[in-house]
């Protein structure tokens, strides 16, 4: 099974989406309660129960906050990584048009551009396909939020 796979599989329902298992897994390594990470993210402890529970889907935009939190509670801060321009190439032009660039976030491209960079779908969508994405998910799988500050 390939790293990407494992990671889909291990916490991941429709469309490759972060299931409840995966949002619980996601919660424990950040190591907060249900309240705390409610509290964090600005939502209802009953919202953050029913993710967990699968009552509700887990939203894009917490999604991809939770993606972001484990990666930047991680040891290194998620700055282990080639940077989204150099992986895919981008001509000098469309790297001065994108956020991520300009803000010299490359590693997290999939956070502050979405669709804008690979033009589909609406929230992850359009990034699921992306190697730099799917190498995120792969540090989130193998080493989670190990050694959080």
């Amino acid at each position: 099974m390939s790293a990407k796979s494992k990671v889909l599989d291990s916490g991941a329902g429709k469309a490759g989406r972060l299931d409840g298992h995966g949002f619980a897994r996601l919660r424990s390594s950040l190591g907060k309660s249900q309240r705390e990470l409610a509290e964090l993210l600005g939502l209802s402890l009953k919202a953050v129960e029913s993710y967990e529970q699968g009552w509700r889907q887990v939203p894009f935009h917490v999604e991809r906050m939770m993606y972001f939190l484990s990666l930047k509670l991680s040891s290194d801060g998620g700055r282990d990584g080639k940077p989204c321009w150099d992986a895919k190439g981008c001509p000098e032009a469309k790297r001065s048009a994108c956020v991520a660039y300009v803000s010299d976030e490359g590693r997290f491209c999939w956070f502050f551009t979405g669709r804008l960079c690979a033009d589909a779908g609406p929230g992850l969508e359009g990034c699921r396909g992306c190697e730099v994405f799917a190498s995120m998910l792969q540090r989130i799988e193998e080493g989670g939020t190990a050694g959080c500050r």
